[in-house]
């Protein structure tokens, strides 16, 4: 049964929702306007690049006075860590709405595995709602570099040493400051996306038909001997092992 019960959009502007609630959690990801969401007896404003997150029977409405659009979806999972409604900013690159988008029209597809695709995008979701929650304020210079990390870590050619270049800092200088930002060295968080990504790619395996080699070159590991010591390594099996 899949987790993601519905995903909806608000095409036009509308000024007020009347009070309502749901059976399942509710994501909210306002696109455009600014107003109030009375919720839980609370009023609380939110503009475009605002979440909200509801529980499931929980009051609320949203009205703003020149319109709002938003895309919303329910969902029901009981890994989900919060008791009570959240609220929290999107990134300024809008990845959670983008995500969002991908969930929404997935759903409305409809193709023959779209359930397994919209958990995955949820998944995803979650995720987001962690790292949002918890965000910090982090460095001009190691944002920088996570991103650039994020951009190029698919490629096998592609090393830190290429951003480090582009970074005004002396090198152990920095990596001591990323790490005390994120908590591990430049190239271990590179490392860890390529693991990260390595593994959605071998739950999809059964589907997308790849190899080993394949989901390796992808990950950005350019030989499939060391991406499997590597994997090892972080994970304690073998890629072929990976459910």
């Amino acid at each position: 049964m899949s987790k993601v019960k519905y995903a909806g959009r608000l095409h036009e502007p509308i000024k007020l929702y009347k009070i309502h609630s749901h059976e399942f959690w509710e994501v909210v990801r306002y696109t455009k306007g600014s107003g109030v969401v009375e919720i839980g007896g609370e009023t609380v404003p939110f503009r475009e690049g605002d979440v909200f997150v509801i529980p499931p029977g929980v009051e609320h409405s949203d009205s703003a006075e020149a319109g709002f659009q938003n895309y919303h979806y329910e969902f029901e999972d009981s890994a989900f860590p919060m008791r009570h409604w959240i609220t929290f900013r999107d990134s300024e690159n809008n990845d959670f709405l983008n995500v969002m988008e991908v969930l929404y029209r997935e759903y409305l597809l409809k193709r023959d595995n779209y359930k397994e695709i919209v958990d995955n995008l949820h998944a995803v979701l979650l995720c987001y709602m962690t790292s949002f929650m918890k965000e910090k304020p982090v460095n001009t210079y190691v944002a920088f570099a996570i991103d650039s990390i994020i951009a190029n870590f698919s490629n096998p050619s592609y090393t830190f040493a290429e951003t480090q270049a582009l970074i005004p800092m002396n090198e152990d200088y920095f990596r001591r400051l990323f790490e005390s930002e994120t908590g591990h060295t430049p190239l271990r968080h590179l490392t860890w996306v390529r693991i990260e990504h390595a593994k959605r790619l071998l739950h999809l395996r059964p589907r997308s038909g790849l190899s080993i080699q394949e989901i390796a070159w992808m990950s950005g590991f350019r030989d499939s001997l060391y991406f499997s010591r590597i994997f090892r390594r972080e994970t304690g099996m073998a890629p072929s092992e990976w459910k």
